[in-house]
């Protein structure tokens, strides 16, 4: 009755029997003898092995049929242990008996792109995934091997699931840092964990970085254009594009042996290994003289010479290496990253040279004659041609354009000379507008308040007229858009703005060129035509553009009439299209806002936040860090009792469990000061309690009048609340509509370290709030360096909760020590509350004494450990500092861990100044007791 499939982690072992039982009884859909019940509020189901394990699966919908997904075998209804109910407590006798699938609301059934019906076993990222058989194959090679894809085809994916397969010390490197990150989620979804790997997901930049970090600022293309602006005139270079990819990609990046060429080495290079012909070089490396110069001056580094100067600090230290979009890397930038490696052949390279857009002459031959000397063969490279992203009309005309490209250029290489395959049954559609009339208003009117319409022109400086008639704020150049994809994507005067350029590229081509099922491979007949490196931006960038649609595309000119339109075979007089105005709800359009947040898309969820989520501003001051201080002097001043500025900062010390402060206040005789641990649950009840009681519903007013990241009297988001009140459900939805995880308080603390701070506080926190809530809460990997390198530390990592701890309750436990006792962390100011840790957040083995001593000891300064990353220092035996000499990347910006602390007043000099005249206090107290106990024996003769 069911397809079925299975996760491939699975592993029944001895319930192997059990297992196909109650399988068959699934596929049945026998589901009263399986004993299947509904867990409420996650779409999960399970079903009975016996009468210790259970079986987890899902319900799937795949082109109108209803499947099984076999997620995970439960062990010993250990529900908090699961992969995908991590942390949850589960109380079976809660749990809704299905008799049917007839009682499956339709929100539970996971919509699927694609399933191999030869294949029962899926993997699994943050979806489904279901390889066909070409993939497979991909997925069992032995390394080396260069994987080619689409838009669309799954290598990114498919590359990931591979690293799972792999053991040892991994790297992941692609150039845009928005991927890396978006990859680690990815390859961690579900809570994935794998002993046998360590990984390190990196940008190009990063990279470097881990290896040294460089003074100064890498120049891009935006400052390079202004730079160019100015010697347009002088030296009649027209074009900053081609300009940049020659320097980027010829002159620094294509020659491995040096930082660049010299004069003669350039102009003696062959006509294809140059964009410019030869009577132009002289030009163009005399204004390459004082580009250096402009580098030098403005403390700009060039990527390409600052790689070559890296070379000698790079040794090989990973097993494996995984470079993703590999067109988009230089012939020096590779070297470098497969210098890292112990064994020279154990790569994988992935990408798609059709999707070039950014500049460094990239050609899979040139590629391949790097790896010569390796013996890579031909049967190592493999091409995935299937497209899942696109429907039928946009992979025709992808397909069109690469016949064009074909038929205009000649074949580039023999592994760009593919066409595409899809998959899909929908069918989609070309719409071409003509911007006359109110056609393009229209279109925009229509459109502007619909999460499921881009944008897309392309180069930033086209938005300005894009704005005129497409007020939407998903509005995206090519290179910004690249990785995304929209249902209905809008390009707007591609072709009229650039038409010379565009004819250029149609040159010769007629639709007799187009008719073909494939392309031939044939290099252009005329060596010295250097057409395809000067026009490949505009193909590349159309095609990149084309493939971001998922179903429709609206094609806007400003006139018609242009060839490349006709071989497009885009229909100009086809007949108006009516289209109805689309208005996405505000849940909608925070959810989109999110989403581009992770990607790094600022420009365009500033414009969700101000136009799509308009708020108010509250009508009351947070205690920023200037307020803060103010605050703080006003209440502590001796001469003047200034009651309202105590109140306010004995709640906002309290709150942050400033000890320090609060006995400041006390000895001013604040009477509230001299209990402060009574006083929690009043600052509950006075600004949390709809967080404490996870009330979501009285919490979404504030949340629609001030927006999702709006500041409380306290300088807490609403998501630092939840946080502090463990709010699992307000934290979920906050989440879901853009908050952001990585929000700073006043003392710089994110949402996930308030966490900490209660759980190390409150065992009730820790045992019952801490494993749902934690994982919600995890921000991208921390950055931290302390001997000028980058060590990154993704959030999966035990180090990345114990530096996130160390920042909170290091103060904490300082404020409580004596002038006399090491101002440091004992082990067993630790050991003791981390019991209470949920298993979800730290599993029983690393709360062990000897676990965490060794986690410590590997870490510290002066470890002879391969893998120390300094992070602690060792004041004495079992006594531990954060290392004052680490720094933490923060919103940009290096800040020291000593600067941290001294921002919140909480430095360990001023902690043990504080306990020193605590001591003093408390001596002269002891002394003046003992005075009036002499007196009184005096008095009495005693």
């Amino acid at each position: 009755m069911f397809d079925l499939f299975i996760y491939n982690d699975i592993k029944p072992g001895k319930l192997r029997k059990q297992f196909d039982k109650t399988v068959e009884q699934l596929s049945r859909g026998d589901f009263v003898s399986a004993e299947v019940k509904k867990m409420r509020d996650t779409g999960l189901y399970r079903a009975r092995l016996d009468y210790e394990n259970r079986l987890l699966f899902r319900f799937g919908r795949y082109n109108d049929r209803t499947c099984l997904l076999i997620l995970e075998i439960i062990m010993n209804h250990a529900y908090d242990k699961s992969r995908f109910l991590r942390g949850s407590g589960v109380d079976e006798s809660k749990l809704l008996p299905v008799r049917s699938q007839q009682e499956v609301p339709e929100g539970d059934l996971v919509p699927l792109t694609f399933l191999n019906p030869r294949n029962s076993r899926f993997h699994l990222l943050d979806k489904v995934l279901s390889f066909d058989d070409r993939q497979e194959e991909v997925l069992s090679l032995p390394l080396p091997h260069i994987v080619i894809g689409s838009a669309g085809s799954g290598k990114t994916a498919l590359t990931l699931e591979k690293m799972k397969s792999l053991t040892g010390r991994v790297l992941y490197i692609t150039l845009s840092p928005f991927l890396a990150e978006n990859s680690a989620r990815l390859f961690y979804s579900f809570n994935y964990e794998n002993d046998k790997l360590e990984i390190d997901f990196l940008s190009y930049r990063e990279f470097l970085e881990t290896l040294k970090i460089p003074d100064g600022k890498e120049v891009d293309f935006r400052t390079f254009e202004s730079w160019f602006a100015r010697h347009r005139q002088a030296t009649r270079l027209r074009d900053a594009h081609k300009t940049f990819e020659e320097y980027r990609g010829v002159i620094t990046g294509q020659d491995i042996t040096k930082e660049y060429l010299s004069f003669d080495e350039y102009l003696a290079l062959g006509v294809k290994q140059s964009i410019f012909p030869v009577r132009e070089r002289e030009t163009v490396y005399r204004l390459f003289e004082k580009y250096l110069l402009f580098l030098k001056e403005n403390d700009f580094y060039d990527v390409n010479i600052l790689t070559h100067q890296w070379l000698s600090y790079c040794k090989p230290v990973y097993d494996y290496i995984v470079v993703d979009e590999v067109q988009d890397f230089t012939n020096i930038q590779l070297h470098i990253i497969l210098k890292s490696l112990n064994n020279p052949t154990n790569f994988i390279l992935c990408g798609d040279s059709n999707q070039v857009v950014y500049p460094n002459f990239f050609s899979w031959s040139h590629l391949k004659s790097m790896f010569y000397r390796s013996g890579l063969i031909e049967n190592e490279v493999k091409i995935l041609r299937a497209n899942y992203r696109n429907s039928q009309t946009i992979t025709t005309l992808a397909n069109r354009l690469l016949k064009i490209k074909n038929a205009r250029f000649g074949s580039i290489d023999k592994e760009s000379n593919y066409l595409l395959t899809t998959d899909t049954a929908v069918k989609g559609d070309a719409v071409f507008i003509e911007q006359v009339g109110n056609a393009v208003a229209d279109l925009g009117q229509k459109t502007r308040q619909s999460v499921k319409y881009a944008v897309l022109v392309l180069r930033n400086e086209d938005k300005a007229k894009a704005r005129e008639f497409f007020k939407t704020p998903l509005l995206f150049s090519v290179q910004e858009l690249k990785g995304l994809e929209y249902e209905n994507v809008i390009l707007y005067n591609f072709i009229s703005e650039n038409a010379a350029e565009y004819n250029a590229v149609c040159e010769g081509v007629t639709r007799d060129n187009l008719l073909v099922d494939e392309l031939t491979y044939a290099r252009g007949k005329d060596k010295t035509d250097k057409s395809h490196e000067i026009y490949k931006f505009y193909i590349n960038a159309l095609y990149v553009a084309l493939t971001r649609a998922v179903k429709n595309v609206f094609i806007v000119e400003k006139s018609g009439g242009h060839k490349l339109l006709r071989l497009l075979e885009i229909a100009e007089d086809a007949p108006k299209r009516i289209m109805k105005e689309e208005i996405s709800s505000a849940d909608d359009w925070k959810m989109e806002a999110r989403r581009l947040e992770m990607q790094g898309k600022t420009e365009q969820v500033d414009a969700i936040r101000k136009g799509m989520l308009a708020t108010v501003k509250p009508d009351w001051e947070p205690m920023t860090i200037e307020q803060y201080r103010i605050t703080k002097e006003e209440a502590l001043n001796p001469e003047n009792f200034n009651k309202k500025a105590k109140d306010r900062l004995f709640d906002f010390a309290l709150l942050h469990n400033q000890e320090v402060v609060i006995r400041q206040l006390a000895e001013l005789k604040y009477k509230r000061a001299e209990r402060f641990e009574t006083e929690r649950s009043s600052l509950y009840r006075k600004y949390y309690h709809h967080y404490k009681k996870d009330n979501l519903q009285m919490i979404l007013p504030l949340l629609n009048r001030y927006g999702v990241d709006y500041r409380d009297q306290h300088n807490f988001t609403p998501l630092h609340a939840a946080a502090f009140a463990g709010a699992v459900k307000i934290a979920k939805t906050l989440l879901s509509h853009g908050a952001s995880p990585s929000s700073l308080d006043t003392f710089r603390k994110t949402p996930l370290q308030i966490t900490l701070e209660q759980a190390f506080l409150s065992s009730d926190y820790a045992r019952n709030r801490l494993g749902e809530i934690y994982p919600l809460l995890l921000t991208d990997a921390l950055k931290i360096q302390t001997d000028g390198f980058l060590i990154k530390i993704d959030p999966h990592k035990v180090e990345y909760l114990l530096i996130n701890l160390f920042l909170v309750v290091q103060p904490m436990i300082l404020q409580k020590k004596s002038f006399y006792e090491e101002m440091a962390v004992k082990i067993d100011d630790l050991i003791e509350n981390l019991q209470h840790f949920s298993d979800a957040v730290l599993p029983p083995h690393r709360k062990k004494r000897t676990y965490m001593l060794a986690l410590l000891a590997k870490h510290e300064i002066e470890s002879n450990n391969p893998y120390n990353k300094k992070i602690f220092k060792r004041i004495s035996r079992g006594n531990y500092q954060l290392n004052p000499d680490l720094a933490i990347l923060i919103d940009g910006n290096w800040v020291s861990v000593v600067d941290i602390f001294n921002y919140r007043d909480l430095s360990v000099v001023e902690l043990r100044e504080h306990a020193l005249q605590r001591e003093v206090k408390e001596m002269e107290a002891f002394r003046k007791k003992m005075e009036k106990e002499r007196k009184n024996r005096e008095k009495w003769g005693w």
